[in-house]
């Protein structure tokens, strides 16, 4: 599988990877191809977000993919291809980008990027899967978000179709290494660049607000926080629905 021999580009669609979904059903798709759009009119992010994006301003894409044999317990793995992939490819334009978990590509304190994975299951092991990305890229002004863009962080105009194809190098560099199963290697990129790892921030989870630190990442993907308990300083996995960033305890 290659990714990017096929480039498929629309104006406006709902969502990518909706798109991407209905094209597998109808079997008129073949892995690696990638979906562009200049707008989305509902786009995903991560439990359940809206993502929002001035039209023809960003990268909007999602990627088919499939033949990787990953087991379920193995599919963090491609949590760790997508992002890694993203946060090479902005550095190679001079963005120094970190990854907040599980997936948002984050320039310091501010989201440039958002991954979004929808995996398919067959008998116990991941089918295909929809990579959905969301990139800022030459979008200055974005209200009240703590966001950022490419164009913000190199004062320059930038073409999106440049971007793209400097991000599928990465992925298909990337794509190698799922292949041989050499997932360890991701994984140490990943936790190499995680965004405030070992450093005290501010979290929320059940029992409400606490100061923690970032340990890093369980093997099957939940983020390992050290917090304080009656006293005793404990670590603790989480999942993603199951903690907040709050920030930084000292910007």
């Amino acid at each position: 599988m290659q990714i990017g021999q096929k480039i498929i580009r629309l104006d406006t669609v709902d969502s990518t990877n909706n798109y991407t979904a209905n094209l597998i059903k109808e079997g008129k798709i073949l892995p690696g191809a990638v979906i562009m759009a200049d707008e989305q009119t509902a786009g995903k992010g991560q439990r359940g977000a809206v993502w929002t994006s001035n039209a023809g301003e960003n990268m909007l894409l999602s990627v088919f993919l499939n033949s990787a044999n990953l087991s379920l317990h193995q599919q963090v793995a491609l949590t760790h291809f997508a992002a890694v992939s993203v946060m090479e490819t902005l550095r190679k334009i001079g963005i120094s980008a970190q990854i907040k978990w599980p997936n948002d590509i984050f320039v310091g304190h501010r989201k440039i990027a958002g991954i979004l994975i929808e995996n398919t299951i067959l008998n116990g092991r991941i089918s295909h899967s929809i990579l959905g990305i969301g990139l800022n890229v030459n979008q200055i002004n974005f209200k009240d978000l703590s966001a950022t863009s490419v164009k913000l962080e190199t004062r320059t105009f930038s073409a999106v179709e440049e971007i793209l194809f400097k991000l599928i190098f990465e992925f298909n560099k990337y794509w190698e290494i799922v292949k041989i199963g050499n997932l360890g290697l991701l994984r140490s990129i990943y936790l190499d660049n995680l965004y405030l790892l070992e450093q005290e921030a501010t979290f929320e989870d059940s029992d409400g607000v606490f100061n923690g630190t970032i340990q890093g990442i369980s093997d099957e993907g939940f983020l390992t926080i050290r917090k304080l308990v009656n006293g005793e300083n404990i670590l603790r996995n989480y999942d993603l629905k199951e903690v907040k960033f709050i920030s930084k305890s000292t910007f």
